[in-house]
């Protein structure tokens, strides 16, 4: 079965799959699935039996484009980047300065000191405090600002040690 990539409003993604899944289910429609990828926002990927069963079903609901985008469907294989579960601490290295995102410490920024693979959490010095304070927190609630290379590199300039 062919999967079509639908574009969104950025932050309806949720909602829309909501209303398809509602809408698909009352008209008995051929929409199989719908994935919505955390790290691509503003596009949808959906699963049916023909481009104009899914078009029918998006029918009426406004934070969707109508048509598909190039008309054309979309490879399993393409997918498979989003398919697959990442880790939360993929990314983060030690000393990484990155913001934290969630909880308590919203909106500050640290450096990370510690990486905890097994349990996935992270330690981190708040910079923005008077004095350094470790805090643990889950990868979850953290997004990387700078890693620590472009940090060493503003630092000394464009020549390193």
């Amino acid at each position: 079965m062919p999967i079509f990539t639908f574009r969104a409003k950025i932050g309806q993604e949720k909602s829309l799959a909501r209303m398809t899944d509602l809408k698909a289910n009352k008209e008995g429609s051929r929409v199989y699935a719908i994935l919505i990828p955390d790290s691509l926002r503003g596009y949808c990927f959906v699963e049916g039996e023909t481009q104009m069963d899914i078009e029918k079903a998006f029918s009426g609901i406004r934070v969707i484009s109508g048509r598909a985008v190039a008309n054309k469907p979309v490879s399993i294989e393409e997918l498979s980047d989003f398919l697959i579960p990442r880790s939360s601490i993929e990314g983060l290295a030690q000393g990484d300065i990155v913001e934290i995102v969630d909880g308590p410490f919203k909106g500050l920024k640290a450096k990370l000191t510690r990486i905890e693979d097994s349990s996935q959490e992270i330690t981190a010095e708040l910079l923005d405090s008077a004095m350094s304070l470790p805090v643990k927190i889950h990868a979850d609630y953290v997004k990387r600002i700078k890693s620590a290379v472009e940090q060493e590199q503003e630092q000394f300039g464009k020549f390193s040690l």
